[in-house]
């Protein structure tokens, strides 16, 4: 039996254009047997992928954003399908992690020559996410951006660079409501065990947050350790300095980083620490554990 190409579709991501780009992105596969989906909720996407048959399932082409992906990459984990992360969202950081651009003739061409790498996926608390995790003023400001999509369509609209502007008048906001105010918690791994007050903390998998944020130049998904970048203050004057010096491609000295393979963040007041990954909001807990994931994800690349 001929191998197709499996199409889920996320109407509600990035612009709303995800519909539309799917029919162009047919183009690219002209030769190629298409089955097409508009998954319901994230929970039937993640479904659906688990259940693609591998034998006859030659790419799934995910059209979303960072969050769709990330439900999409649970159920491909199992089912050991490639994915193509069809950039459709508004900062798309895995399709840019692998040079995925949304071109048909892109699509075509690494789907015909199998272009495919395997990728290395992390989790915490064991939900898996690809791009980057943490804490802080990262989970408040993707907590809010999300509501506000909800209620708001015009958010959808606003063309890329300006929703990724929304992040930083978010972080901005999100500093001043909390001003003084961190998350107090003992880190410990086999390189670090402190505690900290710490506003910001990230876990990455990758080198870039939100489509242009340089938060840890040197990590790829090749390594088999992650990079941990924490903030060494609470919310204040210091945390603005810092994250405007990194819009700016510079590290302050505020922040600290390592690298390791896993990571346990408890809360020190027995508070519920959010934690944020691909765009989503993936865990709540007093414990926190970041570590590798078991399994590699299959994915079209271009690099």
């Amino acid at each position: 039996m001929e191998q197709e190409v499996a199409f889920l579709i996320n109407e509600n991501s990035g612009q709303g254009e995800a519909r539309a780009l799917a029919e162009l992105a047919k183009e690219g596969l002209p030769s190629l047997r298409i089955q097409s989906s508009l998954p319901r909720s994230a929970r039937e996407l993640t479904e659906i992928c688990k259940k693609l048959p591998s034998g006859d399932t030659r790419a799934a082409v995910i059209f979303g954003g960072d969050g769709t992906l990330n439900h999409a990459l649970r159920g491909l984990l199992e089912s050991n399908i490639p994915l193509y992360p069809y950039p459709s969202g508004t900062a798309n950081d895995l399709a840019k992690e692998n040079g995925i651009t949304g071109c048909p003739q892109q699509l075509g061409r690494l789907v015909q020559t199998e272009s495919i790498r395997e990728y290395r996926v992390l989790q915490v608390n064991g939900i898996p996410f690809s791009t980057i995790s943490g804490i802080g003023i990262g989970s408040k400001v993707c907590d809010e951006y999300n509501r506000m999509r909800g209620r708001f369509q015009w958010i959808q609209k606003l063309p890329k660079r300006f929703n990724c502007e929304i992040y930083s008048m978010l972080a901005t906001k999100t500093i001043f409501q909390n001003w003084g105010r961190g998350h107090l918690v003992r880190l410990i791994s086999e390189e670090l065990n402190e505690v900290v007050h710490t506003s910001i903390l990230m876990v990455c998998n990758q080198s870039t947050l939100a489509g242009n944020l340089k938060v840890a130049p040197d990590q790829t998904p090749h390594q088999e350790e992650f990079t941990v970048l924490f903030h060494r203050n609470p919310c204040g004057a210091g945390t603005l300095r810092s994250l405007a010096r990194m819009k700016l491609g510079r590290m302050d000295s505020l922040f600290r980083s390592f690298k390791t393979k896993c990571l346990r963040i408890v809360s020190l007041n027995g508070e519920a620490i959010q934690a944020f990954g691909d765009g989503e909001i993936l865990s709540s807990s007093p414990s926190l554990d970041f570590s590798i994931h078991p399994k590699k994800l299959r994915i079209f690349s271009e690099r």
